[in-house]
Formats: structure tokens, C-alpha cells, sequence
């Protein structure tokens, strides 16, 4: 194997953008009195405003995510602006003084490119550990102190300048692995440490170190364990000490509370009682019996132990209160930064956050008056019991994928608690609670609250003695609807009907009605608004009713009795409720039973008359009409089995039209214009209960299918609309009610409703700052209010992908699309703004690739291969449509599509290649009308296959490259159905993980990654079968497996290729042939943010993507 391996070549390769996981956040408050979060980025600080805006960012470490932020100092050494900012990951920490945020954030440097702080640069400092928490002093802002992996207190001091640290004395009392910890400063010299170790327990000790007068007198630093709290199940992940609380006649606790892959949340009561006995660390223990259930294993063992325990205040104590919560291992949990109302008999909220994704809240209560005497009372045999409970409030879905790395809380002055959320998914989250907010009115619905009124009959004036309901009979509410964005309109079961207000609270008041019309309400099967401040009320008794005026009458009769109601004018919110006569509603009615079972009504509204009655064609018996919606001059309607019937409008009678085909068996519950518009529109959305929402295209040649998608947080679709350019879903997840935004793909809220099977009603609120949810239960009926001043969740940063990305392929114009292991397809365009996600397959995707602008494969484990077909809608964005999915499977169907290629074969028809885990690579011909036809097929040793690309078309004929688990490369023939394997060459060790390919002349060159760190280059004589005519390779190219390998584009007689790896790093290469000898030159070498890099794809002739845990845009001309 002749080869030259050259020098490297310094070159520079410039990250343009990213996406990765949000590891820190720390709020910081500016002399400006704005309130701006720090987020810790991979190596960078970036600093956000309440507007969601990047101020500015900027980089901390060379190599090195940030794990931990603290602005310390406090607000004296603020005001005298000698406060800093610490900042550390790993091992690694740096320090500099907060006036650079605050300079930077007044000069207003560009938010994309990285700025330079003003004077000085970063100074990394390595501590001996791993740092799991930090603070500098709020009494000495010269001093702090970090917590390491091994239960040590690592005392520092800042430079004058502000820009270095030096370390100082370390104490511990024992050195456990610890998994979390968490400190607060009790004085200038001593601190309060909570660490959790890996094995369940919770170690509570207090730090002291000595001032520089004690420290020339020779007194050293010590410490003493308080408490050691076990009974987690689970290592402990999150611990955080609470602040002081003021129990009243001088007296102060605190609580602590922690959380553990048990999925237990525990609080315990930490408060330092008379005459509690202290352990000093020269007598704690060095033998340490897990926490795990708080069992002793080994008495023996355990003894020197046990008698520490036995001397610290809590041996064995229980926890306040214990509750279990999400759905996966808790990371985090928070206390917001004052408890005072707990001292004042009120609940006080905590916070946790999950691998699940989901911030918790919680209300936890504790019984003062024994708490207080517990604290007054010395430990002993007869200890005081405290009763404490914690109670689920809300869950927050708002990232996706798996993992809320990154908390922060502020309380404001006013009682606001801002909680801030950063994920695996890149996203930044900004919740603003102010349900303890000074300017709540006492007794007022919040937000996040259902409202339950069984006694609102109660509260009405007494109906007149003829139509009283007998004594004993019960009565709930019926059918309802929101005859405004604040006016809610509903029947009872015995004929009331009533009008509810949205205002400082919900009142009511009952319409006046005589015998007849009670009767007919009593016997209501729909109520519908048709337009602001009217209804329509359809009866068993085969009437039509109008609500408007705050009256009710009687407008018509059918025939039968009345099904469902569909309002066919348009019903604009900011129209006036009493629009200009002459005024007219059309609506359809559907009937039980006769001849016509759908007619179209025409109600004069000046003279409150029926004036037109148009019969629909009769459809099948079985089309059973659930969403009706006139777009132009069409009528189009859905049924409860999935079929869709179109019809023309044309001289007072309906033609009927093509219907799109059936794409589902479930009901199509709502049909919308899209986008709302006063012009034509051009398109309509279509939810379904199977949950999908589709986008049709409305054309001369029909109505045609353009977009569909079914957002797995909602299965079950009720409805869609817009706000500002957010297309908003609602629909049941289980007994939830969710409200989805698809442009953002975030859940804005659920509500425990009971699942779809009942009646309700929605609306969003007049202010656009939420959304109205109504729905019976039982004899009740709930009420729920989102929005307005309580609460407040947004976006300050989009995400990415929730898992790691293993696939990346570039249309070649304007699209990117990745595959990850969250089993989603995300769609971005060329500066990384996701426009659509497409989550469809149910194993995590293998490969993604575009043929065109117009066609995208993706493949994936359990042998899904999928075809999309995209469209751009104008207003409405990509619409993108699943055209075929592959059904020539196993027996099992539990194989891996690994790797596949595609070729354009004319006249629609595509060649496809795929590899397959159990060592098959078959070729498919691919129609849209026909789908996939077997072409060729060959099976290979019994290694797994990991790659296949097409080598050359001819004539029928397929040559096909194949890389496989045992480092070997396969050139293949097809040959009368089969394909014969014509060479192999072993390039590397272990498995080919990457392949690329580059033609130059009559020669294919072939690079490999391989499992074994190694670079592959291998030759091919296309002339002759592709034979093997030359072999190099890099040894320990890297410094972990290559998982990626793209080739760049480049003119002339060399390659030029970009690799990554699990290492980290981003390589570019290039390879030059100097008499047929291959000259392998490293151009550039670069840390990359993105972990476990799973693939690379050049993007036009500049840049090019890595994917992995995030995304990685990265410019390479510079670099060459």
C-alpha cells in the first residue's frame, strides 16, 4: 500500500452556526434594570433578552462545553460594580467581571458573529475535579468556592483585574462520587453544602474557611456533616437548598429538597435544632453503606457507620413529603428563591425538570404550627411529626426528544417566578409564573386552573312557577358554544338556556323563555355560532332556533330531526355582533331518517325567515357528514369514515365533483380555508381524528393532496387555525386536551379534560394572548382560562432534533433535511430555520436523501423505507406528503434499512439500492403509480451491510459499491435478476461506518471512515469492473470511530474530503496522486460542539452540516 503521509497543512475552518445542547442558564440583572438570561452553548455565553433576541455571544473555552453559570457578588457589590461572572465545564473555569455584559450590551455588537470582551481574553483554569456547583461570596466578591465530583469544597480567589482565578484550601468531610450538589453561602466565611452521591444518599454539611486574619494565625479550614438523609432509590441527580424561611419569634428553617432516577421528588426538613450534635470530618465515617432504601446490608460492616449516623442530627429520618412524578429520571429540582408563604399558612410551588422533557409544578404545604414547635424543640425520642403534602399542579411539555439539562429561576420583587428551561433539543424556554404575584386579585380564576360551577343554577333567579323543573330532578349542563371570543351560550337538560360572561369572573344569566321553547331547548341535539353574538340551535323536535339579541325564536323546520349543524358563512371575530342588514346565514343541516338527509339553508336575518332550501345530491348511506366548509364556489365536506365529497356551486343547485381519495378511516373533524384570507383562497386544511392535519391544493384539475402530517402530540385532531403565522393545532392526547403550535413544535397547553368523548368548546381570547376551553364532566362543567397576566410560556430559542441526528442529506437548492433518532424528518432551509417536521416513522432513521427539489427518501430500522413527495404552498409553506411506503419486508420485518441509494431513471421512475442488515443489497424500481418492483438482488458474506452506493447505470445494468461490518468493500453486477459480486478489497479493521465517493477521468476514488479510527482511499479502474487498483489509508485518523465522510466540491486532479467522529472533531483532507502515489494531506483540524456525529453533508460549494447531538454549519473555503 504506497502512500505519503504529508505534514498538516494549517488552514482555518469557520463555524457559521449551531445547534446544540443548552447546558447552563443563569438570569443576569443589568444596571438598565432589564432582566437578560446567559445561556451556556457548547464553549460559548450567548445573551438573550426578554424579546427573545441574541444580544451578543461569547466564547469561554477552547474545547470545552459550559456547565455551570453564576453571577455572584450580590446586589452591594453590583451597585459598586465589583460583581462577576463564573463560568465553568468540567474541569475547566474561568472568571471575568459582569461590567463586560453590561459594556456589551450597551455597545450593541452584531448577535451572530462571536465578539471580543473589552480588554483581556478569557483565562481557563483547571481544577483538580469535576465542578458540579459554584459561587462567589455575596459579603466577599473576591472569594468563592466550587464543588467537586468527590464532595470537596475548593476554595478560589479572583484577581484584582477580575480576569483570573487562584485556588485556595480544599476541605471535604468524606469523598463519595457525587452526582449532584448544590451550595449557598450562610457568611462571609462559612457555606452550606447538599451533595448527592451516586449511591442514594444526601449528605448535608456546613464549610468553613478561615478569614486572613484567622488564616496567618494558623487556624485552617474545617467542616461538619449536619445530616445524611437516605431512602432514594436512585443515584441522586439534583439537590437544591432552600432559602431561609422566617418562621415567626425569631426563629428560621430551611428545607432541601433532591430527586433521583427513582423518579421521586423528597423534601426534607434541614433546619438546625438546640442542642443538635455536629460531626466533625476527622471522625465521619471513610466506610460508606449506600443510601439505596436506607437499608444496611452488612451490620458488621456498617457499624463505624452507624455510629456516625447516630451522631449527626438525623440518623435515619424520613423525608417532609415524597411524590412521584414524570415519566422518566428527574434531573433537577428547584425552590423559587423565597418560601415566606409557607410561614404564612399559603402553598408554595417547586419545580422539576425530567429526561422526560417536562418541567412539573408542584404545591407543596407544611403545617406550621408543628413545624415551629419541632424547630423550638431539641432531637430526641419524642420528636414532633410534621404533616406536610405536595400536590401535581401542571406539566409543560415544551421540548422535544429527551432532556431538560439546564434550569434557572428569579423571583421578582412583585412575586413573579421567571423559570427558564434549555434542553438536549437546543431550545430555550421562558416561563413567567405570577400566581404568587403581588397584583393577583384574591379569589380570581388563574391561569392553569379548571373551574368547576355545579352550583351556577343555584345562583339564578327562580324561573316562573309554570315551568319550574320538578323538586329532585338533576340537572347539567347539555350543549354549549362561544357565541363570542367572551360569551359563552348553553342549555341545560331541562331546558334552560343560559348565557355566561367572561369578565373579572364568569357570571350568568338565564334567557327568559315560554312552555314551547323550553321544551324545544330540552330536546336540542346541536348548538353552532354562525357569526359574533348569534347561534343556531337544531332540536329532536325538528326545529331550527336563533339566538341573537339576547332573545331566542324559532327561524324553521325539517323534515326530521335534526343531526348537526354546519355554518357555511364566514364568521370573522372582529365583524360587528349586530352586522348592517340585509344579512344572511347559510348553513347545512343534516337530518336522521327521509329522503334528504343534508340540505343547505339560507336565513334572511332582516326578517328572521327561511328563504332558500337547496338538497345536497345524495351521497352514500354511509357518508355521514362530521365538517363542511364552502372555499370559492366549491362546498366541501367530510365524513366520519374519511371520505371527502366536493361540489360546485352553480345556479341555485350543487354539481358534484372529483373528490380527493381517502386517506384515512377515522372522522375528518374540521375543513378550513388556508391560510385565511380575504383573497381566493388556494388551499384547505383538513384535521382527523386518525391525527393527521392535510393541506389540499385548490386547482382547476381537482383538489389535490399537497401536505400531510400527524404531529405525535396529538393524536387525535380536532382543529387547526393560524395566529400571526403559527399554525395552531388542538385536538386529545389520552384524557388531555392539547393545543399544539406545528410552526414552533411545542405544546402551548393540556388541560385533563377527560378525553374526546364529550361535549366541548373553545375559543381564543379577544386579547390574542391565550385561548378558552369549555367542557362537560359528569354534572359539571369545566372551565379553563389560558393566557393573560398569571402566565406567560414562550420561545426564546427554537431547537432541533430531541435525540442524536444520524442522517443529513442537501436537495441541492433550497432545503436541508435531517433524520435523527427521535424518528423524526425535519425539514430547514439554508440558514437552519426548520419549516416543517414530519414524524412518521417509529424506529430512529438511518438515511435521508433528495432526488431534486421534489423528492425525499428516508429509511430506517424495521424496515421502513418511506417516499415524500414536497410542494411549496406559497402562504402556506412546504407542504410535504408520504407517497409510497416500502411493504416488501421479511417475514419478521425486523431488519435494518442501513444505507440506500437513488437514480433517476426517466419518465418518473427511479432506481433505489438498499442495504439491509442481514447482509442482502437489493435494487427496486420505483413509480408513483406502481411502486416498488424487484429489479436485482445479492446477498453477501453474513456481515451486516453499512453502505451502498450506485458506481455506474448502463444500459440495465446496475454496478453497485457496498461497505460492510467486516471492513470489506463489494463491488457488485446485476446479472438476469441477481446481482453477482465481482471484487472485494478489506480496508479497514472493523466495520466501514462512512463511504463518499469521486470520480476523476476513468478512475472512481472511494474514501472510507472506518470503526477503527482509520481513513480508507481506495482506487477503482472504472474501465475495468471497477477493479481495486490502489489502496492508502490514515492510521488513528482520529481519535474515535469516523462516522461521517463527505467529499467537497473541487476542480482538478485532487480530492478534497471533510470527516467527523465520536472524537469531536472536524478534519479536512486532501488527497493528491504524485506517480501513482497517493499523498493524504490533514488541511484543517477542528473541535466540533456536536456530539456522537452521525453524519456530514456539503451544502452548495461553501459550506457543509455535521449532524450528531445538534447541528454544525461549518464554512471550508478558508480552509484550502
Amino acid at each position: 500500500m504506497d502512500h505519503k503521509h504529508a505534514r498538516p497543512v494549517a488552514g482555518p475552518l469557520r463555524r457559521d452556526r449551531y445547534l446544540t445542547p443548552v447546558t447552563s442558564l443563569s438570569f443576569f440583572n443589568a444596571r438598565d434594570r432589564e432582566t437578560y438570561l446567559l445561556a451556556g452553548e457548547d464553549t460559548q455565553l450567548k445573551v438573550y433578552d426578554a424579546e427573545s433576541r441574541l444580544r451578543f455571544q461569547l466564547t469561554i473555552f477552547r474545547a470545552q462545553p459550559i456547565h455551570g453559570i453564576s453571577v455572584g457578588g450580590g446586589e452591594q457589590a453590583a451597585e459598586e460594580d465589583n460583581h462577576h461572572v463564573l463560568v465553568w465545564g468540567n474541569q475547566a473555569v474561568t472568571v471575568f467581571p459582569a461590567s463586560v455584559i453590561e459594556e456589551l450590551l450597551h455597545r450593541g455588537d452584531g448577535a451572530e458573529a462571536d465578539v471580543s470582551p473589552p480588554g483581556r481574553g478569557m483565562v481557563e483554569t483547571k481544577a483538580p475535579d469535576w465542578i458540579y456547583d459554584g459561587a462567589i461570596s455575596s459579603e466577599d466578591p473576591s472569594r468563592g468556592v466550587l464543588i467537586t465530583a468527590h464532595n470537596e469544597a475548593l476554595e478560589f480567589f479572583i484577581s484584582e483585574d477580575g480576569w483570573s482565578l487562584e485556588f485556595g484550601s480544599i476541605v471535604s468531610p468524606s469523598r463519595p462520587i457525587l452526582y449532584s450538589a448544590s451550595l449557598t453561602w450562610l457568611s462571609k466565611t462559612s457555606m452550606l453544602v447538599a451533595a448527592g452521591t451516586v449511591f442514594g444518599e444526601i449528605i448535608l454539611w456546613k464549610c468553613h474557611f478561615a478569614d486572613a486574619d484567622a488564616a496567618q494565625g494558623g487556624k485552617k479550614p474545617w467542616c461538619e456533616v449536619l445530616f445524611v438523609f437516605t431512602g432514594h432509590e436512585g443515584s441522586i441527580f439534583g439537590v437544591d437548598i432552600s432559602p431561609e424561611i422566617d418562621l415567626g419569634q425569631g426563629e428560621k428553617a430551611r428545607l432541601l429538597a433532591s430527586c433521583s432516577d427513582d423518579r421521586t421528588v423528597r423534601i426534607w426538613d434541614i433546619t438546625e435544632r438546640p442542642e443538635a450534635p455536629r460531626l466533625q470530618y476527622d471522625s465521619f465515617g471513610e466506610a460508606r453503606e449506600t443510601g439505596f432504601g436506607g437499608e444496611i446490608a452488612n451490620a458488621a460492616a456498617a457499624a463505624p457507620a452507624a455510629t456516625d449516623f447516630a451522631t449527626t442530627q438525623v440518623a435515619s429520618s424520613a423525608p417532609l413529603v415524597m411524590v412521584m412524578g414524570h415519566i422518566s429520571r428527574i434531573w433537577h429540582v428547584r425552590f423559587p428563591r423565597t418560601l415566606d408563604v409557607l410561614a404564612q399558612g399559603s402553598p408554595a410551588t417547586v419545580y422539576s425538570f425530567g429526561e422526560d422533557s417536562t418541567l412539573q409544578t408542584w404545591s407543596l404545604e407544611v403545617d406550621m404550627v408543628q413545624w415551629r414547635q419541632k424547630c423550638l424543640t431539641a432531637p430526641g425520642a419524642n420528636d414532633v411529626s410534621v404533616d406536610a403534602r405536595m400536590t401535581h399542579k401542571e406539566t409543560f411539555a415544551r421540548h422535544d426528544g429527551k432532556h431538560i439539562w439546564a434550569t434557572a429561576l428569579l423571583q421578582k420583587a412583585d412575586g413573579e417566578v421567571l423559570i427558564a428551561t434549555g434542553g438536549a433539543d437546543s431550545k430555550i424556554n421562558l416561563l413567567s409564573d405570577r400566581s404568587r404575584a403581588g397584583s393577583q386579585i384574591q379569589g380570581l380564576p388563574s391561569e392553569l386552573r379548571t373551574l368547576v360551577m355545579r352550583d351556577v343554577v343555584a345562583k339564578l333567579a327562580p324561573r316562573d312557577g309554570n315551568f319550574a323543573s320538578p323538586l329532585g330532578t338533576k340537572e347539567a349542563f347539555h350543549r354549549f358554544a362561544f357565541v363570542t371570543k367572551d360569551t359563552l351560550l348553553a342549555t341545560s337538560t331541562t331546558g334552560r338556556l343560559l348565557v355566561g360572561s367572561f369578565g373579572a369572573e364568569l357570571t350568568w344569566a338565564e334567557i327568559g323563555t315560554d312552555g314551547e321553547m323550553l321544551a324545544a331547548i330540552k330536546a336540542c341535539t346541536t348548538l353552532k355560532s354562525p357569526a359574533p353574538g348569534m347561534a343556531l340551535l337544531g332540536t329532536a323536535s325538528k326545529k331550527i332556533l336563533l339566538y341573537r339579541n339576547s332573545t331566542i325564536q324559532q327561524v324553521g323546520t325539517v323534515p326530521c330531526k335534526v343531526a348537526d349543524v354546519f355554518c357555511l358563512s364566514p364568521s370573522d371575530s372582529d365583524s360587528p355582533t349586530e352586522p348592517d342588514p340585509p344579512f344572511k346565514l347559510e348553513f347545512l343541516v343534516t337530518v336522521l331518517g327521509g329522503q334528504e338527509a343534508m340540505q343547505i339553508l339560507t336565513l334572511d336575518l332582516s326578517t328572521n325567515t327561511i328563504t332558500s332550501m337547496i338538497p345536497v345530491p345524495e351521497l352514500d348511506s354511509r357518508f355521514i357528514v362530521t365538517a363542511a366548509c364552502p372555499v370559492n364556489d366549491l362546498l366541501i365536506l367530510g365524513s366520519r369514515h374519511g371520505y371527502m365529497a366536493v361540489f360546485r356551486r352553480a345556479n341555485g343547485s350543487l354539481i358534484p365533483l372529483a373528490a380527493p381519495d381517502r386517506r384515512t378511516t377515522d372522522a375528518i373533524t374540521s375543513i378550513s380555508p388556508f391560510p385565511t384570507s380575504s383573497s381566493p383562497a388556494t388551499h384547505i386544511i383538513t384535521t382527523s381524528r386518525d391525527g393527521n392535519y392535510r393541506i389540499y391544493e385548490l386547482s382547476s384539475s381537482g383538489v389535490n393532496l399537497r401536505h400531510e402530517t400527524a404531529p405525535a402530540a396529538v393524536p387525535n385532531l380536532e382543529d387547526a387555525w393560524l395566529a400571526d403565522r403559527d399554525l395552531i393545532l388542538c385536538g386529545f392526547r389520552s384524557k388531555n386536551f392539547i393545543v399544539w403550535n406545528e410552526t414552533r413544535h411545542e405544546e402551548i397547553l393540556r388541560v385533563d379534560c377527560g378525553g374526546a368523548h364529550r361535549v366541548f368548546a373553545y375559543t381564543p381570547r379577544s386579547d390574542g394572548t391565550g385561548l378558552r376551553f369549555v367542557f362537560n364532566k359528569a354534572a359539571t362543567l369545566g372551565v379553563y382560562v389560558h393566557g393573560g397576566a398569571t402566565t406567560r410560556h414562550r420561545t426564546l430559542k427554537p431547537g432541533s432534533h430531541g435525540r442524536e441526528v444520524r442522517a443529513v442529506a442537501y436537495s441541492g437548492g433550497r432545503y436541508i433535511a435531517t433524520g435523527a433518532e427521535d424518528t423524526a424528518i425535519r425539514i430547514w432551509d439554508r440558514e437552519l430555520r426548520c419549516v416543517k417536521v414530519v414524524k412518521v416513522h417509529t424506529a430512529g432513521l438511518q438515511a435521508v436523501k433528495w432526488l431534486g427539489e421534489e423528492l425525499l427518501f428516508s429509511c430506517g430500522g424495521n424496515e421502513e423505507f418511506m417516499v415524500w413527495r414536497t410542494a411549496d404552498l406559497g402562504r402556506a409553506g412546504l407542504g410535504i406528503v408520504r407517497e409510497a411506503v416500502f411493504t416488501d419486508k421479511s417475514a419478521d420485518g425486523d431488519l435494518r434499512i442501513t444505507s440506500f441509494d437513488v437514480e433517476d431513471l426517466g419518465s418518473g421512475v427511479v432506481g433505489v439500492t438498499m442495504a439491509f442488515s442481514n447482509s442482502v443489497v437489493k435494487t427496486y424500481r420505483y413509480g408513483p403509480g406502481t411502486g416498488f418492483e424487484l429489479m436485482f438482488q445479492g446477498r453477501y458474506t453474513g456481515a451486516c451491510l453499512t453502505q451502498a452506493r450506485h458506481l455506474r447505470i448502463r444500459e440495465g445494468v446496475f454496478e453497485v459499491l457496498t461497505a460492510a461490518t467486516d471492513g470489506c468493500l463489494g463491488v457488485w453486477r446485476s446479472e438476469r435478476g441477481e446481482y453477482v459480486l465481482k471484487h472485494t478489497v478489506r480496508i479497514h479493521q472493523s466495520s466501514i461506518k462512512a463511504l463518499d465517493v469521486h470520480v476523476i477521468g476513468g478512475r472512481v476514488v472511494v474514501l472510507t471512515g472506518g470503526d477503527d479510527d482509520a481513513l480508507g482511499i481506495s482506487t477503482l479502474d472504472a474501465e475495468n469492473d471497477f477493479e481495486v487498483i490502489g489502496r492508502a489509508g490514515v492510521r488513528k485518523a482520529h481519535g474515535a470511530a469516523i462516522n461521517g465522510l463527505a467529499v467537497l466540491p473541487r476542480a482538478g486532479e485532487e480530492v478534497v474530503f471533510v470527516t467527523v467522529s465520536n472524537d469531536q472533531r472536524v478534519k479536512l483532507w486532501r488527497v493528491r496522486w504524485r506517480g501513482g502515489v497517493e499523498e493524504v494531506t490533514l488541511l484543517a483540524d477542528r473541535y466540533s460542539g456536536v456530539a456522537d456525529a452521525g453524519d456530514v453533508e456539503v451544502v452548495g460549494d461553501e459550506r457543509f452540516i455535521v449532524g450528531g447531538v445538534g447541528l454544525d454549519v461549518w464554512n471550508w473555503k478558508g480552509g484550502i
